[in-house]
């Protein structure tokens, strides 16, 4: 017989081989597509990672928003001590001198009177 009518078996099994590569590499990728309960438990770690991310930077900026806070009060505090005396302490000292002198207060009052009742008296 001829070798025309018989196949080249050389290229026949290395076409064999081709093709049982190509299909274990095709059956690979459909199996890690069909994976189900691996790829979600992936995206749950994921997921998870991102959540522990955001939680770290929202800590983060909670914690630099209180000292900020914090030293803003305090430079207020700082300010309001050291400015003028408080409003109690300046109360005393008006008593304290309306006490010394009572006879120009009880005389400052009066003209104060007169002075409503005769601005009063015009306009009616």
């Amino acid at each position: 017989m001829s070798n025309k009518g018989r196949p080249d078996v050389s290229h026949i099994s290395d076409a064999i081989r081709r093709d049982g590569t190509r299909v274990k590499r095709r059956f690979g990728e459909l199996t890690d597509k069909f994976d189900v309960p691996t790829g979600a438990e992936d995206k749950m770690h994921h997921a998870a990672d991102a959540a522990r991310h955001r939680a770290a930077d929202a800590k983060h900026y909670a914690r630099d928003t209180a000292e900020h806070a914090r030293a803003q009060v305090e430079h207020l505090v700082d300010r309001a001590t050291s400015g003028a005396p408080p409003v109690a302490g300046v109360g005393k000292q008006v008593l304290g001198a309306a006490r010394g002198r009572p006879l120009s207060i009880t005389a400052a009052a009066i003209v104060g009177v007169v002075l409503i009742w005769w601005i009063a008296r015009r306009r009616a």
